[in-house]
């Protein structure tokens, strides 16, 4: 009896100072802490590629982000149930985006480590940490402490010399406690410290993804959609005319049946000084690829103008109109 209990002390002893000592000096590949003593909480699961971030913002409001492949209650067969998907959702509010990875989305937010985003329009969930140098580990760690410090040093504004990056971790495990960066701020060279607090490790709790809403597909901006102009600017003299390609970013949702979108423009500045044809432009998740042309003509001088789309269905009812503007001068 003895000597199998002597047996499983030792096979305890070598798999947190071997198996556990193998994954640091990076973070667990499941794991759910907080950076920021529980303002931001972080729940990461690389094996089954989902991420969950929240934030808090005073007592009341939060931000929420999710982040996986195979995202929940996704319309079948759409862009969003076979690639990945960021959603973020504040409260009370409600108010919710997301983007898909695909070739042709992408997103312009992120609310989560820039290394797991391989390019605008693929994206993977990794490690949460991402070193810039070689990290080894010291030989003269506490008895409390595994101490990991980078192979390059940097020099701080005030003179002094660290390593570049430091983690530590608590003793033979995966646990991490905190790391140091020196980083610049403004002018400056300054060494800062993040300490993290640990909830747990292991496949996160289903609860954190429970609370995806399940109506995002429908009521949810998709940050995808837009339009793009070749030319956006222009100059046009009275009586002449300029002719502009006009194009989705991404193919219109099918929405009751129709994935068409109808795009019109108005003029807030001239409202008589140009006239534009056609009066309206229309594209479907087939034709969105093919650039179209509004020919623009100036009627009377004036001054310059901003023409400002409306959209109406597939999915565009929620972009903002105002980003996607034609300059005339």
């Amino acid at each position: 009896m003895m000597k199998i209990y002597l047996y499983l002390i030792s096979f305890a002893l070598y798999y947190y100072s071997g198996e556990c000592a193998l994954s640091q000096p990076y973070f667990p590949s499941q794991i759910v802490f907080s950076p920021d003593n529980n303002k931001t909480i972080f729940a990461i699961d690389e094996i089954n590629q989902r991420a969950y971030k929240t934030v808090a913002y005073g007592a009341t409001v939060r931000e929420t982000s999710y982040l996986m492949k195979n995202f929940p209650y996704a319309t079948p067969d759409s862009p969003q149930s076979k690639y990945y998907v960021q959603l973020l959702v504040d409260t009370p509010s409600n108010n919710c985006q997301y983007a898909t990875y695909w070739k042709y989305g992408g997103s312009t937010f992120n609310s989560f480590p820039l290394h797991w985003q391989i390019n605008s329009s693929s994206i993977r969930v990794e490690n949460y940490i991402k070193f810039k140098y070689e990290m080894l580990h010291s030989n003269d760690s506490s008895t409390d402490e595994d101490y990991w410090y980078s192979n390059v040093t940097c020099q701080v504004y005030s003179g002094e010399i660290y390593p570049c990056e430091e983690i530590y971790f608590k003793k033979n495990t995966e646990i991490p406690l905190r790391f140091t960066e020196v980083v610049r701020r403004g002018w400056f060279l300054v060494q800062e410290t993040t300490s993290y607090q640990v909830i747990s490790m292991g496949k996160p709790d289903e609860k954190l993804f429970d609370s995806i809403p399940k109506t995002w597909p429908d009521s949810c901006r998709d940050y995808s959609l837009g339009i793009l102009y070749y030319p956006q600017r222009m100059k046009i003299l009275l009586h002449e005319n300029a002719k502009v390609q006009v194009w989705p970013i991404a193919p219109p949702h099918r929405i009751h049946g129709s994935d068409t979108v109808t795009i019109q423009w108005k003029s807030y500045e001239s409202m008589d000084c140009f006239t534009w044809t056609p009066n309206q432009l229309l594209f479907n998740s087939k034709n969105f690829q093919e650039r179209q042309t509004l020919t623009i003509t100036r009627v009377k001088d004036g001054p310059k103008t901003t023409l400002i789309p409306s959209f109406n269905g597939g999915g565009f009812d929620d972009v903002t109109a105002s980003i996607h503007p034609i300059f005339i001068e």
